[in-house]
């Protein structure tokens, strides 16, 4: 279960521009997060990756706790486990497939990592991409590398940023079907951010709607 009780305030000229406060309780499977832009919903998952250092407040994954300002406990971004996959791919464009894969792993031998990072692009049908650049793939080529660099460091919680907002609607479909089988795969939470209606409905057997830096409705069911 991922527990989140937060507040972060951002100020423009000393004066507080946006205020995000928060508490929620989210269960493992696929979690959806919805709401207007400058909503916050980009922000959140900032403060669960360590990204954002919220004012105050506890986060806390399985029982181990990333964030507690009373404590002063605030776990380094590569402690904490999370997969990240951003809205604009965030490939390294000098490296190759196999090469961003095998940056997202940080264990074993160069043999053993670029095994794994070809066993994940496999996951997502796209070993034959492996020695191609950023430059030379397509939209919804770059996004499965992406998340099988997030997913490749074995991650405790997957983020996903509007992560197929920029591919067309054709490749989403097959993209939403390669996401819930790697969310079922893994068995790990996923929180996923969208504006797409479509796309909530479709996965968010749990959904959270924020506006305005709060939760305005929230359909989650604990582990």
């Amino acid at each position: 279960m991922l527990t989140i009780d937060v507040r972060k305030q951002f100020f423009d000229k000393r004066e507080a521009s946006f205020d995000l406060e928060l508490s929620v309780e989210i269960g493992s499977g696929f979690t959806v997060l919805t709401g207007p832009s400058g909503a916050g919903k980009t922000t959140l998952l900032k403060m669960i990756s360590g990204i954002i250092r919220p004012d105050r407040g506890r986060i806390e994954l399985d029982r181990k706790v990333f964030f507690e300002s009373e404590l002063r406990i605030d776990v380094p971004i590569r402690e904490r486990q999370v997969g990240f996959v951003f809205q604009d791919y965030a490939l390294f464009p000098h490296m190759t497939a196999t090469e961003n894969v095998c940056y997202g792993i940080k264990t074993g031998s160069s043999a053993e990592r670029r095994d794994k990072a070809l066993e994940m692009l496999a996951l997502f049908h796209i070993e034959h991409i492996a020695a191609r650049m950023p430059r030379e793939m397509s939209g919804g080529e770059q996004q499965r590398v992406a998340l099988a660099r997030a997913l490749a460091s074995e991650p405790a919680i997957a983020l996903l940023d509007e992560p197929l907002s920029a591919v067309d609607v054709e490749t989403r479909g097959k993209l939403l079907d390669e996401v819930e089988n790697a969310q079922e795969r893994t068995g790990i939470p996923f929180i996923y951010v969208t504006h797409n209606e479509a796309e909530a409905a479709r996965l968010g057997r749990q959904r959270i709607t924020m506006r305005a830096g709060r939760i305005v409705e929230a359909n989650v069911v604990a582990s």
